[in-house]
């Protein structure tokens, strides 16, 4: 990688000196940029023009430089480095050698880290704002898997707690008589989703429920006391709760995700994790009690309920303690993708974290912002207590997996966003999936009309022969070349700042690049072998590439379209 090298190169030559190493916006502007100049000039008290006129004389000279054919100028102030056409092709060599372990690196290596994500409360089936967070989860773990990461993909199933309890209430309500005292005062707060009353309705749980309470239960009508009715919602509870979990991971397959782990927050109770935590905390100082609950000190006079004064933990205590099993897992780092409604939850989090004695940089908590499904012009309200929501099956179903992962890989995780269902469902380059798709089945359809193809991009000696290579000189040739060389450092910077929208981003420029080169040029040429076989190498390439990047995407890769 270009990126790195410089940044190494330019170090070693001017040590302690921090600068940044900038993608100009334009092409003009070079490949890349630095800043040296400037920080030096200041140090110095002189004008960064001579500084950098002078960095750039002292590159010039150096031997490394030349062999990486990089050429470079000053630019009020800035130095940019451009790179060359044989480098260029050079890379093309590499990508055609490499295949799809192009852009794989080790920066990684020995680093394992605990990825949980999507972890939606299984009182109800996964929705679009879900699958956000799955989209992003899952395309990060694949990320992180290329450059050198040991990844594992977590989903945290909250399984216990008043939510729960809710569940199996909102289930209870619908077997037993609608004028049941406690219904009617507690009707406002069940669970209203048409999934709530067509899990009542299974047999196999009314099975249940008669094999555990007798058969004549269900035929008392309102005729129940409260003890039957909260022993019914127990059933239903945990009945429930396995039903949406079976949803959700089928769900989950639709959108081409799996987790290598499904963790039980009851197993955290269950083995007394829970407790020794807050038996940990107590001793270490952090915990303080005041009307009848635990509280856990933060900074100040800041503090955060762990135990509620009816005994209950709370969510905060809970996750201390999920964390904590992930370190005793042997991970490295955790990354946990969160909802924003989550944001006050991130410094409480990392605070009992750290005041277990662990490194709270250890555990990187993303919040993905809220999304809206926008469809014939207009956006529909959710709400998952009155039952009014979008549900994720239903968003695959109508637009397609494809869509669905992209689209929602389209945006900063940090912005708010508008899912277009009529755009998504668009047949034309409007569509962005599309777009890039149909890039892909062009190349493929390419190399279907030259039988013999394979053999011509596989033979080394073509590929570098220089007279071979050095036809690739058109702009939109040079341009493609250029896309796909840097596809190694869009993947590495994705790894270290997470921003999986540049990927999205890049994959969307190259199919837009090959378009326009596609449109302008042949590469099945009449009476030119040799730039049919340049044109064809230059094909696989960016074929290469697209494939890599989809598959990272969770994307399919038509044949044709």
């Amino acid at each position: 990688m270009i990126k790195v090298w410089l940044k190494k190169e330019i170090s070693e030559k001017y040590p302690n000196v921090e600068f940044d190493i900038l993608t100009p916006p334009d092409d003009k502007m070079g490949d890349y940029s630095i800043n040296l100049a400037f920080v030096l000039a200041k140090k110095e008290n002189k004008n960064p023009r001579e500084v950098a006129q002078k960095i750039v004389n002292d590159l010039m000279e150096d031997d490394s430089f030349k062999e990486k054919k990089l050429k470079m100028e000053e630019k009020n102030g800035f130095i940019n480095f451009y790179l060359s056409e044989d480098r260029l092709r050079n890379s093309l060599v590499e990508i055609i050698k490499e295949g799809e372990r192009f852009g794989d690196s080790q920066i990684g290596k020995g680093i394992k880290i605990n990825l949980e994500f999507v972890s939606a409360n299984p009182t109800g089936p996964l929705t679009v704002g879900n699958a956000r967070a799955a989209s992003f989860g899952d395309t990060l773990g694949n990320i992180l898997k290329k450059t050198g990461h040991e990844v594992v993909k977590e989903y945290y199933i909250n399984d216990i707690g008043n939510q729960v309890n809710l569940l199996g209430m909102s289930i209870a309500s619908h077997l037993v008589g609608s004028h049941f005292h406690f219904i009617e005062e507690n009707r406002e707060n069940f669970y209203k989703g048409e999934y709530v009353k067509k899990i009542s309705k299974e047999r196999k749980l009314k099975m249940i429920i008669k094999e555990i309470l007798g058969e004549d239960i269900l035929k008392k009508d309102s005729q129940f006391t409260l003890d039957e009715f909260t022993k019914m919602a127990n059933i239903c509870a945990g009945y429930g709760i396995e039903r949406i979990k079976k949803g959700a991971k089928k769900s989950m397959t639709k959108m081409g995700i799996k987790f290598n782990v499904w963790f039980s927050e009851r197993t955290l109770h269950d083995n007394g994790e829970v407790n020794e935590v807050l038996t940990e905390l107590k001793r270490r100082g952090f915990v303080v009690e005041e009307d009848g609950a635990k509280w856990l000190k933060m900074n100040g006079d800041q503090k955060a309920v762990l135990v509620k004064s009816d005994g209950s933990t709370t969510y905060l205590a809970n996750d201390i303690a999920y964390t904590k099993n992930k370190f005793e897992r042997g991970f490295t780092s955790a990354i946990n993708i969160w909802g924003a409604d989550h944001h006050g939850d991130v410094i409480r989090l990392k605070t009992g974290v750290s005041a277990l004695g662990y490194d709270p940089d250890r555990l990187e908590i993303l919040l993905h912002q809220l999304v809206a499904i926008k469809e014939s012009g207009e956006l529909q309200k959710m709400s998952k207590r009155a039952g009014r929501f979008v549900l994720l099956d239903d968003l695959l179903s109508e637009v397609g997996k494809d869509a669905v992962r992209f689209f929602f890989l389209t945006r900063d995780l940090n912005t708010h966003m508008e899912f277009d269902v009529d755009l998504a469902k668009k047949q034309s380059k409007e569509n962005p999936v599309f777009y890039i798709q149909y890039a892909y089945s062009r190349l493929n359809s390419i190399f279907g009309k030259i039988t013999n193809h394979k053999s011509q991009i596989t033979n080394k000696t073509q590929i570098t022969k220089p007279e071979i290579l050095n036809l690739l000189k058109e702009e939109e040739e040079l341009r493609l070349l250029k896309g796909i060389a840097k596809f190694p450092e869009v993947v590495e910077s994705v790894a270290e700042n997470y921003q999986v929208h540049q990927l999205a981003q890049y994959t969307l420029n190259l199919a837009g690049d090959f378009h326009k080169f596609y449109e302008k040029h042949h590469v099945i040429q009449d009476d030119d072998v040799e730039l049919q076989s340049a044109r064809l190498l230059l094909s696989q390439g960016v074929h290469t590439v697209l494939k890599i990047c989809l598959s990272l995407m969770g994307l399919s890769t038509p044949e044709r379209m």
